[in-house]
């Protein structure tokens, strides 16, 4: 029993608490709407003052006793309307000016039942405020005025005869009671709106949180662009604080530049898609966002306002931005690329369509590059090419583009020219600014380019980047084999030049495996015997459709475009295999064969494994074999030239400087490509051998040099008995020419090895 004492009594608590809870709290209302229902109970109770004056005055009470009746009633309204008072102070007076309307109004009409209608509805009236103090003082207001009216002046209060006996505070207690049920049906409504209020609130806590918490930028905008409400995200992206953002329009937000016009835009689309724009922050820096718009409706499906998102992407943005920026930039030089280039030419070439104008092209390659790379090493050469860079463009004008096309190629955009000539001044102030030297390493260098311009004429019906670009490059190649260093302007002819040779190197591309290619040999004969003492292999190629193509028109082609690696390979391949068949025949033992090597197989890194690969492969005595290199080629680079010819005498093989005299050799270097085998003599000195005493005392120099160095010397490009004869009588060993025999297939070569033996080749 005892033990259920203490739980007997949780419980009633626990009951209690819970009727309690059923109970509105009170003082829910925000002051705006609080306001607002205060502001309708004050109108309420103004309004009453002229009605209970004019019911006076009807109800045959004197004009000093109708005004002494409504006085209290102003006098409570006055007070309602002081600010100052607060809520409760207000409510208070209020609530009192509307009861003492209803015992007016019951005083003025004799205690009659009907009249006392007027506080129920005062009653419900004041249950606007949701309150527990205005609503507890109507009920002790009620109970106190019946209650002391009643003894004072009964029939004022009710009409109930002079036979009711009955306490006035008993019928004060009904009266009471009536206004307490009708207060309990008024605090289930009151409840309810409370639970309402409560689940609105906490929603609209909810939204509020969502909306101040988002990690997205978020306002309300009006109809006319103004921000009426802004969470901390939008605050944070812009720099600018919540209370200053209200102030703000939302085209402020906009860069300068594009703010009139965001402005005019306006309000924006219901139906726009999200939109990547810039924002101006508050310290001035510019800021990428992606907005969002919607538009919301009130209840009757009018436009409210724009409920606005901003997504900061100014990372990506960069990022995309950097992206992009390498992608239409050199990364070495930081000048646009080709890529760029070929956009920019496409973007002139149609502002020159509308304009009349002309567009034109100079191309820049820099003469001998390779041997900075080579001799320096690739850093050097990019610095260079740098600093190559950074001195042209100072040069240029600004609105012209500078851009590198690749390897050591630059080429330039101008827009908007006439002809050729503004093409050709910036030309030569290029050419002008590459004079001074270079500092590399310390050391000065000095650099020079070859141009070529190319221009778009309004009338030419051919206007493409592809198409200018091409022939700028065949300006440019112009230039080169006229000596380098210079500016070539492209026209007709350099076209058909250019597709002559496009289509050469299309084809020679296809010779070899073709079969288009053959090998002839030319004989170098003994001065002293006439014998065949070696054959010189020489390239030949029969084009099916154009026949035989000279040696000078595809051999720098194959040398340009790198196809005289694998074809002299082939051609090594086949000169060894044939002096192999010559060296196990009669009359052909100890007969040696020569190749030339181009410059691009000279620097090749596998040029000892492809000789030592011909040789082996053929059966052929290294010592058959001789290796011819021009002077000029080992002149382009002699500390790599020397090199190589190191490691190709190591293997054994002979090794002949070709056209000796012409390339501007020094004795030091000769000095050490010793020990080299054969030089061979220019044709150039041999025409005029007979004639000219200077060529004959040059030819005579470079025997005797060739004598005091142990090496043989033969005398290219004999035609003539005569010069034939002077050769001799100079005491040259070897001579070479039409004279002897022209290029041979090696079937013929054959049948002069069988007769070479008789000396019949000296004629």
């Amino acid at each position: 029993m005892a033990s259920s004492a203490p739980v007997a009594g949780g419980h009633a608590r626990d009951a209690v608490r819970r009727a309690l809870a059923w109970f509105p709290s009170g003082r829910s209302l925000p002051d705006a709407v609080w306001e607002r229902r205060h502001r309708g109970l004050l109108i309420l109770l103004w309004a009453h003052v002229p009605a209970l004056f004019v019911f006076a005055l009807a109800t045959g009470n004197p004009l000093q006793h109708a005004l002494l009746e409504v006085v209290p009633i102003a006098l409570c309204a006055l007070v309602g309307q002081r600010e100052q008072l607060g809520r409760r102070g207000r409510a208070a007076a209020v609530t009192i000016g509307l009861l003492t309307c209803s015992a007016v109004l019951v005083h003025l009409w004799d205690g009659t039942i009907e009249a006392h209608f007027h506080y129920f509805v005062m009653v419900v009236a004041l249950a606007a405020y949701e309150e527990w103090f205005p609503y507890l003082l109507a009920f002790g207001y009620v109970v106190l005025q019946h209650g002391l009216m009643g003894m004072m002046e009964p029939d004022s209060v009710y009409a109930h005869g002079t036979d009711d006996d009955r306490s006035p505070w008993f019928w004060a207690a009904i009266h009471g009671g009536f206004i307490a049920a009708l207060g309990f049906a008024s605090m289930v409504t009151w409840r309810a709106n409370e639970s309402v209020r409560a689940h609105l609130a906490a929603s609209e806590q909810r939204f509020h949180r969502a909306f101040d918490d988002a990690p997205i930028g978020m306002a309300l905008i009006g109809l006319d662009g103004r921000f009426r409400e802004v969470n901390r995200s939008l605050a944070s992206l812009t720099g600018y604080g919540a209370g200053k953002l209200v102030q703000l329009r939302l085209w402020d937000l906009s860069p300068a530049d594009v703010r009139a016009e965001d402005h005019a835009a306006w309000p924006p689309s219901a139906g726009m898609e999200a939109v990547e724009q810039r924002f101006q922050r508050a310290d001035g820096t510019i800021g990428w966002g992606l907005w969002r718009y919607s538009l919301v409706q009130d209840e009757s499906g009018i436009a409210s306002h724009w409920v606005v998102q901003l997504l900061d992407v100014t990372s990506r943005k960069q990022f995309e931005q950097q992206l992009a920026h390498q992608a239409h930039h050199d990364p070495l030089t930081g000048l646009p690329n080709r890529a760029l280039l070929t956009k920019r030419l496409q973007e002139a070439l149609d502002l020159a369509r509308e304009h009349d104008s002309g567009v034109a092209v100079i191309f820049v390659d820099l003469d001998n590059f390779k041997v900075i790379n080579d001799s320096l090493g690739h850093d050097a050469g990019d610095r260079l090419l740098r600093n190559v860079s950074e001195r042209l463009r100072r040069v240029l004008r600004p609105e012209d583009l500078l851009a590198r096309f690749g390897g050591d190629e630059l080429a330039v955009c101008l827009e908007r020219v006439a002809d050729t000539e503004p093409a050709n001044r910036i030309a030569d102030r290029m050419a002008t600014a590459l004079r001074a030297p270079f500092v590399l390493d310390g050391e000065q260098r000095f650099v020079t380019a070859s141009f070529g311009i190319a221009l778009a004429r309004p009338e030419d019906p051919d206007r493409s980047p592809d198409t200018l670009l091409r022939d700028a490059d065949a300006a440019m190649y112009r230039a080169k084999e006229r000596g380098k260093a210079r500016t070539e302007i492209f026209d007709a002819s350099m076209r058909r030049r250019a597709v002559d040779r496009l289509e050469l190197e299309s084809g020679l591309r296809e010779a070899l495996a073709r079969n288009q290619l053959r090998v002839v040999y030319q004989p170098e004969v003994s001065l002293e015997s006439g014998r065949i003492v070696a054959v010189e292999a020489l390239l030949r190629w029969e084009h099916p459709q154009h026949g035989p193509i000279s040696p000078a028109r595809f051999i720098p082609i194959a040398e340009q475009s790198g196809l005289i690696v694998p074809i002299g390979a082939w051609v090594l391949r086949e000169a060894c295999r044939q002096a192999a068949h010559w060296n196990a025949e009669s009359g052909g033992d100890g007969v040696v064969v020569a190749v030339n090597l181009s410059v691009r197989q000279l620097g090749a890194s596998d040029l000892e494994a492809t000789v030592r690969g011909a040789i082996d492969g053929a059966r052929l005595p290294a010592d058959r074999l001789c290796l011819e290199i021009t002077e000029s080629a080992v002149m382009a680079d002699p500390a790599a030239a020397i090199e190589s010819l190191q490691t190709l005498k190591r293997v054994g093989v002979k090794l002949a400087i070709d056209d000796f005299g012409v390339g501007y050799s020094s004795l030091s270097h000769l000095r050490e490509l010793l020990p080299i085998d054969v030089l061979k003599i220019d044709r150039s000195f041999i025409d005029g051998v007979v004639l000219r005493e200077e060529d004959r005392a040059i030819v005579t120099a470079i025997v005797q040099l060739a004598r005091s160095l142990g090496v043989d010397a033969v005398a290219e490009g004999v035609e003539t008995s005569d010069q034939a004869a002077a050769l001799r009588a100079m005491h040259c060993p070897i001579a070479q020419g039409f004279h002897f025999a022209r290029p041979q297939p090696p079937a013929d070569v054959a049948q002069l090895l069988g007769v070479h033996a008789l000396g019949e080749l000296l004629g």
